[in-house]
């Protein structure tokens, strides 16, 4: 199946979780949130978030200024 993180396709297999997507496609997760299909999901939610075909992440790092 495809899904899709800030608008790049991704291959992986049916049944698999935001966690491993992000940890197959060595994307960092350091000061980040995430949203699958306009939904933000806590970071205790990754690992039990199973995502369909098609799906959109978008992950947005936040930044420090002033």
């Amino acid at each position: 199946m495809q899904v899709f993180i800030n608008d790049k396709a991704f291959e992986c297999v049916h049944g698999t979780t935001l966690t491993e997507v992000l940890e197959s496609n060595a994307i960092l997760t350091d000061n980040v949130a995430i949203a699958v299909d306009f939904n933000v999901i806590p970071r205790p939610d990754w690992g039990k978030t199973v995502l369909q075909d098609g799906c959109k992440i978008i992950i947005i790092k936040a930044i420090q200024g002033g």
